[in-house]
C-alpha cells in the first residue's frame, strides 16, 4: 500500500524553472544585452572618430595642394603696405577668388563660422556637403551647401631660413648681417604654413582633428 501511494505522487511531480532560476537566468540575459549594446556602441563611436580623422587630413592636404601653385608675396605689389606689410588680404581682396598668393591665406578661415565660405579643396572650390544618398545637399535657393561643422584654419609665418623654429613679424626685413645672419628683403624670408582642421559637433563643441605645418624656401 506504501508504494502505490509513493508511486503515485511520483508521477503527479512536473519538471520546471523555479522562481530563482528563472531570475537568475534573466540576469544573465540582460547583462549579455548591455554588454553587446555598450560594445556596439563604442566600435560606432571608433569608427566615427577614424572617418572624421581621414577627413581631417583630406581637408589639410587639400589646402597644401592649392598653396604649390601660389607665390609666397603678391608678384605685382608685393607685400600689403598699406597695412604695414601685413600679411593677410589686401584691402581689394574680399572672395576666395582673390587669393593669389602665401600670405594672403594668413588668418583665413575657411568654413564652420569662418570669414569665407568652405571648407575649399586643391582647386579652391568649396567642396559640398553629401548627403546619404550620395547627392550635393543644396539650399532653398538651389545654392550649394558647404560641409558641415568643419573649417580649415591657415597661419602663415616668416622664419628663418637657418633656422625655420624662429619666426618673424610680417614687416621685418635684415638690412645688415646680424649674428651671422646675411642681410635678407623682406619678402625674401621662407614661409611656413600651418593648416588646423577643425570638426564642430551638434552640441556646439570644436574639436581639432588634424593639423599640418610646412615650410615653403
Amino acid at each position: 500500500m506504501s508504494a502505490r501511494r509513493r508511486t503515485s505522487r511520483t508521477s503527479h511531480t512536473t519538471p520546471g524553472f523555479t522562481l530563482l532560476e528563472t531570475a537568475l537566468t534573466l540576469v544573465i540575459l540582460v547583462v549579455g544585452v548591455l554588454a553587446m549594446v555598450e560594445a556596439q556602441a563604442a566600435f560606432i563611436q571608433s569608427n566615427l572618430w577614424s572617418s572624421h580623422a581621414a577627413t581631417g587630413n583630406f581637408l589639410a592636404q587639400e589646402v597644401r595642394e592649392l598653396t604649390r601653385s601660389l607665390p609666397r608675396h603678391d608678384p605685382v605689389h608685393g607685400l600689403n603696405v598699406d597695412e604695414g606689410y601685413a600679411f593677410g588680404l589686401d584691402g581689394l581682396e574680399v572672395v576666395i577668388a582673390d587669393i593669389d598668393d602665401l600670405d594672403d591665406l594668413d588668418g583665413m578661415r575657411f568654413g564652420f563660422n569662418g570669414n569665407m565660405p568652405g571648407p575649399i579643396n586643391a582647386l579652391g572650390d568649396i567642396i559640398p556637403e553629401v548627403a546619404l544618398d550620395g547627392s550635393i545637399e543644396l539650399d532653398e535657393n538651389g545654392g550649394t551647401v558647404p560641409m558641415v561643422g568643419w573649417a580649415q584654419e591657415i597661419i602663415v609665418e616668416k622664419v628663418e631660413p637657418f633656422d625655420t623654429s624662429l619666426t618673424r613679424a610680417d614687416a621685418y626685413e635684415r638690412e645688415v648681417e646680424v649674428d651671422g645672419m646675411p642681410p635678407l628683403g623682406r619678402e625674401s624670408f621662407p614661409l611656413r604654413v600651418t593648416v588646423i582642421v577643425s570638426y564642430t559637433t551638434t552640441i556646439g563643441g570644436e574639436i581639432e582633428m588634424a593639423r599640418v605645418s610646412w615650410i615653403i624656401p
